[in-house]
């Protein structure tokens, strides 16, 4: 009853965490997916007693199945209806949730029936690992601690259009193209669009200032529940420029509209494909925190996104699996993780992020 299942684990970042967490917590890690060779054959790849499972979260039998002897799970997929979340929950494990879409639990009562039902049962929750949410919430813990306080955020991510990312997190940003979403603003919510108000953020050398746009990042959405901020704000500049640029303007006439309907993004997605790691290929972080009439910031530099989002979420991982999160519950990274030995394990992986 030890076994940590990573749902997804075969996909672009879920076989990064299992490479990350299978020679620290040997004969545990489980890889699942729809596809039982698959998961094997990445399972046997990795080594370290890392096994292959079959899992498929929209058949409520293999769900079970799937979660026998498991006491943390780690999703890498999106899930209609949050079944692997209340799976989770009923029973009582520890999770942490690698997918982007948390924008709808700052809206209404649904964080806190959550994090009601994991009190109960004694679930232990971590939601938001990855870059952004997940790094960069452990960054705004660190920052506000600093400072004795936050009261506003501003979060930026620059990613390389070239950078491997998985179907998944493309698919994800075709969708927020197409969705209107709030923007917390002076203790107001303001309505928003993706790729709008562009705003120069300096990013750390060598990549310099780049236009950055509002992107719905979920993050943002909870920080006024979690650590009282009356601003928090996201925002997304992508390489090349003209790139942005052009998304700016699909999203400001309209067209981005079309990206609603699950076809049409299927159709562009089935034209992309994810190149491996490229010479020059980065991403780009970068947090300001504001208390009072004091601020400060910090940055951090990276070459694939994938390999940070894996190091980010296996992080987070560490914390629940090795009983450091003691309350049940759910939470969100920047209320439950100790940045010191989080940014001190990034570092080992070449990410290491600058405080000024």
């Amino acid at each position: 009853m030890n076994d940590i299942l990573i749902v997804g684990g075969y996909g672009v970042v879920g076989r990064r965490i299992a490479a990350e967490l299978g020679p620290d917590y040997p004969n545990r890690v489980i890889i699942s997916g729809r596809h039982l060779a698959r998961a094997e054959e990445t399972a046997a790849a990795i080594g370290h007693g890392v096994r292959g499972r079959a899992v498929d979260i929209a058949v409520p039998s293999s769900l079970s199945a799937g979660l026998r002897g498991v006491t943390y799970v780690i999703n890498c997929i999106d899930q209609p209806g949050r079944t692997l979340l209340w799976a989770a929950v009923e029973r009582g494990l520890g999770y942490t949730d690698v997918t982007p879409h948390l924008t709808e639990l700052g809206r209404g009562p649904a964080y806190e029936k959550i994090d009601a039902a994991a009190r109960v049962s004694g679930a232990r929750l971590v939601l938001g690992a990855g870059i952004v949410p997940g790094i960069s919430n452990v960054i705004v813990r660190a920052l506000a601690s600093a400072l004795g306080g936050a009261d506003e955020v501003d979060t930026a991510l620059l990613l390389g259009a070239a950078d491997v990312s998985g179907p998944a997190s493309f698919d994800y940003l075709l969708q927020e193209l197409a969705m209107s979403f709030d923007i917390h603003v002076d203790g107001e919510d303001r309505p928003a669009r993706a790729f709008s108000l562009p705003r120069v953020v300096e990013f750390p050398s060598p990549v310099g200032p780049k236009l950055a746009y509002l992107f719905p990042f979920s993050d943002q959405v909870l920080y006024p529940r979690t650590i009282g901020v009356r601003t928090a704000l996201t925002r997304l500049a992508i390489e090349p420029e003209w790139l942005a640029r052009a998304l700016s303007v699909v999203t400001r006439t309209g067209a981005s509209r079309v990206l609603e309907i699950k076809s049409i993004r299927d159709l562009i997605a089935s034209r992309r494909r994810d190149r491996p790691s490229l010479e020059g290929a980065r991403f780009a972080l970068r947090v300001d925190v504001r208390c009072g009439q004091n601020s400060r910031h910090a940055t951090l530099l990276g070459r694939t996104q994938a390999d940070a989002a894996a190091a980010g979420a296996a992080g987070v991982a560490r914390f629940v699996i090795d009983n450091k999160v003691r309350d049940a519950g759910a939470w969100m990274p920047e209320q439950i993780i100790d940045p010191r030995p989080f940014l001190s394990r990034l570092a080992l992986r070449g990410l290491r992020v600058e405080f000024l």
